[in-house]
Parts: structure tokens; sequence; C-alpha cells
């Protein structure tokens, strides 16, 4: 019994690895970003599929809404993604809106890797805006999109 729980754990672990994050202006703390099946950056991500993860927060103001807003980065030219849900509180594994300061939260990542997308490297900025449109949380991660 043992040994089948260490395997399930170890698997687990496997499947979804913490990776760095450049935070690019959050006033929450970005605790961990867990990004699955990303072993090394860039992150590969593939058409046809979803990317998916979650990232653990710590609110340090309230706010009673996140609004999603996903960009894609080429050099310094920001271009827009429709890839996640607007209302980000509705993506909440753990935690709710309205945010209380000091509350742990997981924002369940999940955004459609869509054929129309290019196939390269670039960098998604991926942003929650509180309720006066500031970066509740912010963060830039590379990404190469392959077939």
């Amino acid at each position: 019994m043992f040994a089948y729980l260490a395997v399930l754990l170890f698997a687990g672990a496997a499947i979804a690895d913490v990776v760095p994050v450049e935070d690019c202006g959050s006033s929450a703390t970005i605790a961990s970003l867990e990004f699955d099946g990303c072993t090394s950056l860039p992150c590969e991500v593939f058409h046809g599929t979803h990317a998916t993860g979650r990232i653990n927060i710590q609110a340090n103001s309230v706010t009673n809404t996140l609004t999603c807003k996903l960009a894609g980065m080429i050099g310094p030219i920001e271009l827009p993604f429709d890839g996640c849900p607007s209302n980000a509180c509705a993506s909440m594994a753990s935690g709710d809106c309205p945010t209380e300061v000091g509350e742990n939260l997981v924002y369940e990542l999940d955004f459609e890797i869509l054929d129309l997308y290019p196939t390269i490297e670039v960098t998604a900025k991926w942003r929650l805006l509180d309720d006066n449109g500031a970066d509740f949380i912010c963060f830039k991660l590379p990404i190469s999109i392959k077939n």
C-alpha cells in the first residue's frame, strides 16, 4: 500500500512542476506557479491542447472582482490573447472574491492553444486586475508554442 501511495505522489509531482515566475508589478504576493508538464523554460505548449496549472497567491489587498487579461509579448510588442475567462474569481480553486488581506488563493490557469496560434517562442503576460484596474497579480512566463 505504501509503495502505491509513493508512486501516486511521485506521479503527481511529475505532472505539475513549480516554475520560476517573473513578477511584473503584482500587489498580491505570488507564492508559486505550477505549470503542468513544464520541466524547463520556456514551457512547451502544443496546438490543440490546453495549458494548465495553478498559481498560489497571498492577497495583500481587498478586491470584489478579479478580471483576467492575457497577452503574448514578442520583444517589446504586447499582443492581447483572448485566452482566459474574464471573471477570474470563477477560476479560484481555493479562496474567493471578495479577497481578504492575508487570504491564500489558488487560481487555476487554463487556456486553449488554438491551431491558429503561430509556432513561436513568446513570453506570456498574465494579469488579474482588481476593482480599480490595477495589477492584483502580473507575471511573465516564457512559452514555446509547438505543433
